[in-house]
């Protein structure tokens, strides 16, 4: 059965990384093969990092961010799993590293159904 949301192109997530619950909407980035990113100011909320990425934006230039192993969950279609969180920017973005283990439908500008 699909979960449909009216939010679209965003995701409902619960994530957890070091005792710290965040539920939000999550962009839908099928370009992005990690798993989350969550805007750098929860860094300061999760403590010491697990990682340090280095990431090569869109203008060419490269940056480092802090990693944290958490775990997630699509509200209403998964289970939790774990997943690494990346801290970086200032929005929520879901990945391939989720999606690929879901049917997303996306209805252009409408909704967003999903399903595992």
């Amino acid at each position: 059965m699909a979960v449909i949301s009216e939010q679209y192109p965003y995701l409902r997530l619960e994530v957890k990384v070091r005792g710290v619950n965040i539920k939000d909407y999550f962009y839908i980035d099928t370009g992005f093969d990690g798993g989350l990113i969550l805007p750098r100011s929860f860094a300061e909320d999760f403590g010491e990092y697990d990682y340090v990425s280095r990431w090569t934006l869109g203008n060419g230039s490269v940056v480092e961010a802090e990693d944290y192993l958490g775990e997630a969950r699509v509200v209403e279609v998964t289970e939790v799993a774990p997943v690494r969180v990346t801290c970086l920017g200032d929005e929520f973005i879901v990945g391939r590293g989720i999606l690929d283990r879901l049917k997303v439908t996306l209805y252009y500008g409408k909704r967003v159904e999903t399903e595992r």
